[in-house]
């Protein structure tokens, strides 16, 4: 485990996370939308078929809960989420992709794939084979540390309540 905490293994960590975000952005159309990258971000999250409190989409970008209030509500605007009230505790404010949005993210992602296929084929077969391989395992990975990390957070949560 010390191999992956060391100053490489955060550095490699850090150089994927740039690269995979440059190679995804750059792959985008934004022709005739308008929002940012972490607006992007949210609607990616959230499109993977979960709703969100405001807490939770904050946590999700990296950002405070009133800048992810406010990239809410350009979005609520926008016509691509919606904000409502949770039924069994009204406090908590949960949103979600409303059909437009998910129409905007299969859109973006049907691109960016046509855009990456083209990438990608600088790479010959064994080696997109081995890059396909990598990112299924990695995918996993990444999967699980999230989780781990979502515990985490609501568990500090709840010791601040």
């Amino acid at each position: 485990m010390e191999r992956w905490t060391s100053e490489d293994g955060i550095q490699k960590l850090f150089e994927i996370f740039l690269a995979s975000q440059k190679l995804i952005l750059q792959s985008l159309d934004y022709h005739g939308v308008r929002f940012t990258k972490y607006q992007f971000y949210l609607m990616m999250e959230l499109s993977r078929g979960r709703s969100l409190t405001m807490s939770q989409a904050a946590a999700s970008v990296g950002c405070s809960k009133e800048q992810a209030t406010r990239m809410v509500s350009a979005l609520v605007d926008a016509g691509y989420i919606e904000r409502f009230h949770s039924e069994t505790n009204r406090k908590l404010v949960i949103v979600r992709l409303t059909e437009e949005g998910e129409r905007l993210i299969r859109h973006e992602k049907s691109i960016a794939r046509e855009k990456l296929k083209e990438d990608l084929n600088c790479l010959v077969e064994k080696e997109r084979d081995v890059f396909f391989e990598t990112l299924k395992q990695f995918g996993a990975v990444l999967r699980r540390l999230e989780e781990n990390q979502e515990k985490r957070q609501d568990a500090e949560a709840e010791s601040h309540r």
